[in-house]
């Protein structure tokens, strides 16, 4: 495992913005708004005392079973905290659809239908627009990184839709597999989640060793701080599981 992996990647996105906006691309990025892929929303889950990772392993099946039974149309993921030690607790359902997802249908199979597990939901329905895929199709075990972001006072999607795409204009000369979706409530709002996706750990650790560590690195480090300020960033280990 890379050291300081999240310290790393978080620097590519809280750094300033060499390049300066002018007023008519100011005024353009105003009308920019979110290209909506899918929606998502998740929820924070916590094994119930006598369960541990193996009760719920053994569980996953009969969820998919179920599932299954009910022509659930959404896709189903869980996420793991990739530092957590073997006695894992807690951990992250995140559902996802091309439509609105109906929180009574979730509430049904994920609090419901189990006595594993209990769940509070985090968010519901966020909006999300995936602005960098260099990732063919995304393995049914991934992994991803999840920032918790705001932008700041003369910034907006659209600013930061332009620096997006020109760390992704340079990505392309890295080979380089990777995937980044910007997520918020709607296009009014100024909080937002950055995910970084990654097939495999050795696509992750590629990212560090190729781009990390690369002169073009040092020019995005100043790409994104001017636009937004982070708060938190977290590790997961990703799981499809319907």
């Amino acid at each position: 495992m890379m050291p300081n992996k999240n310290l790393l990647i978080a620097l590519i996105f809280l750094a300033s913005c060499t390049n300066e906006i002018s007023d008519k691309e100011q005024n353009l990025s105003e009308l920019m708004q979110p290209n909506q892929n899918y929606f998502s929303s998740q929820y924070e889950c916590t094994l119930s005392q006598n369960n541990n990772l193996n009760d719920l392993e053994q569980y996953i099946p009969k969820l998919s079973s179920l599932l299954k039974n009910h022509s659930f149309e959404y896709q189903l993921d869980f996420y793991f905290l990739d530092n957590q030690d073997d006695e894992i607790k807690n951990f992250i359902i995140n559902v996802k659809n091309n439509k609105s997802i109906d929180q009574e249908a979730l509430n049904l199979f994920i609090n419901s239908q189990n006595n594993i597990f209990q769940c509070l939901k985090k968010n519901n329905n966020l909006i999300a627009t995936t602005l960098i895929s260099k990732i063919e199709e995304k393995n049914d075990i991934f992994y991803l990184e999840i920032l918790d972001c705001e932008f700041t006072s003369d910034s907006n999607f659209g600013t930061f839709k332009i620096a997006s795409d020109y760390f992704y204009n340079l990505l392309n000369e890295y080979s380089i597999s990777y995937k980044a979706d910007f997520l918020n409530s709607d296009s009014s709002s100024r909080n937002f989640y950055w995910y970084n996706f990654f097939n495999s750990s050795k696509d992750r650790d590629n990212f560090y060793i190729n781009w990390v560590n690369s002169e073009d690195s040092i020019e995005i480090k100043d790409l994104f701080s001017e636009q937004s300020e982070c708060f938190s960033s977290n590790s997961y280990i990703g799981y499809k599981v319907y």
